[in-house]
């Protein structure tokens, strides 16, 4: 089952209007999908997954707004993490105060260590098209064969 949810959000600022985009998925994001994104954000996207369920909302829009769409389709609030994510080199930031429970005083705005794992894996399925994961891809499926 695939969600994809388009939504634009029309903000003036200093006279311009700028939409954002946020998708929420199950499937991964087709190129099309990640140009967009590139493009709208300046080669960075926030990305909130829930760990449990192996959906993902991301986009140019805001990490809590994206959290609250994972929420409406039953995720558990601990099961859902922000990353930001270079959409050039890769990189993946495990900081974002959507990672902050309320609910739990010992929470921090890291990805917890036991959850980093599943957050990368997901992050590296739903960004499959980047060409940095691309070439991982290939190296990790060239390595199991030697």
């Amino acid at each position: 089952m695939s969600y994809l949810l388009l939504g634009e959000i029309f903000i003036n600022v200093g006279g311009e209007r700028t939409v954002f985009m946020l998708s929420v998925k199950k499937l991964s994001f087709s190129r099309e999908e990640l140009e967009l994104m590139a493009d709208g954000s300046d080669g960075y996207a926030w990305a909130v997954v829930d760990v449990k369920k192996g959906v993902m909302a991301a986009g140019d829009e805001y990490v809590g707004t994206m959290k609250n769409a994972l929420l409406k389709l039953k995720s558990c609030i601990f099961d859902v993490f922000s990353v930001g994510v270079d959409l050039i080199t890769g990189e993946i930031n495990y900081c974002s105060p959507v990672n902050k429970k309320l609910i739990d005083k010992n929470s921090t705005k890291e990805v917890p260590e036991d959850k980093k794992e599943r957050v990368e894996t997901l992050v590296k399925y739903f960004f499959s098209e980047l060409p940095i994961f691309k070439s991982e891809e290939r190296k990790s499926r060239y390595s199991k064969r030697v």
